[in-house]
């Protein structure tokens, strides 16, 4: 494929911190997907992009898209990161509101 052998060791190395320390995705906007004990995520996603980096200069004729972003960060800050306004579902707390209940007769 064309992969050099030092390229190759940092793609396994890379995917198995990710088998080893992953947990779960999240069904939510505000939360960000769970990992284990251990690692740091932020780490692991700028790895990622450095390996991305090294495949794109190495073929620059093939379109190679980082999806790996969904492992780290919530669905709204991926949004944010994007531009566009963070999503919540209807009687969903937002992020920074308090209501004037709460504001006025604090527990």
């Amino acid at each position: 494929m064309g992969i050099d052998d030092e390229l190759g060791e940092k793609i396994l190395a890379w995917t198995d911190r990710f088998q080893k320390f992953f947990v779960t995705e999240i069904d939510g906007f505000a939360m960000r997907p769970r990992w284990r004990p251990g690692i740091n995520v932020f780490d692991w996603y700028d790895e990622g992009y450095r390996i991305v980096g090294e495949l794109r200069a190495r073929f620059p004729d093939v379109h190679v898209k980082p999806e790996f972003a969904q492992y780290v960060f919530s669905v709204n800050e991926r949004r944010e990161s994007m531009g566009l306004v963070p999503v919540s579902l209807p009687n969903e707390p937002k992020a920074g509101h308090i209501s004037i209940t709460e504001l006025l007769h604090p527990k």
